[in-house]
């Protein structure tokens, strides 16, 4: 592969990790990790994306990333590193902690290397809004059908 097609991977690689589309434990990856890091004090992970198998950033497996992985194999990849880091960047309205979460990843075929690297703006998974939100929802369902059986 050429450097700007390794360039591209690394990209792809890194709006993979960001997207809400995976998961650890049913939630959003990057909160997910984003709680252990604030829990932990400690604000950087260093991972490494073997393909064919599923990606592991610090203990805690991406959801439905050995498919992701699975297509890595016909190319021949070396080795692919990456960096997540988390920055505090103050507080959301609803007093959530708000934080920047970076992701650096680089891809390397024989003597090429290809680099990327991503921001988002984050929050640290609490299971206590999951919770409140959740009763939101069920809230109104019932208060819907209470509504619907008094006038129907």
């Amino acid at each position: 592969m050429k450097r700007g097609a390794l360039n591209s991977l690394a990209a792809s690689l890194c709006d993979y990790l960001h997207s809400r589309n995976n998961d650890i434990a049913g939630y959003w990856g990057i909160g997910m990790l984003c709680a252990t890091a604030a829990r932990e004090k400690s604000n950087e992970y260093a991972f490494q994306i073997f393909p064919g198998r599923p990606i592991v950033i610090h203990g805690c497996e991406i959801s439905d990333s050995l498919r992701v992985t699975e297509k890595l194999v016909k190319l021949n990849i070396d080795l692919i590193e990456g960096r997540l880091s988390f920055i505090a960047n103050g507080r959301f309205s609803d007093g959530a902690d708000k934080y920047i979460s970076c992701v650096s990843v680089a891809v390397k075929q024989g003597s090429r290397v290809g680099m990327s690297m991503s921001h988002v703006e984050c929050w640290p998974h609490e299971p206590t809004r999951e919770r409140r939100r959740h009763l939101d929802g069920v809230m109104q369902a019932t208060m819907l059908g209470w509504f619907k059986r008094l006038l129907g």
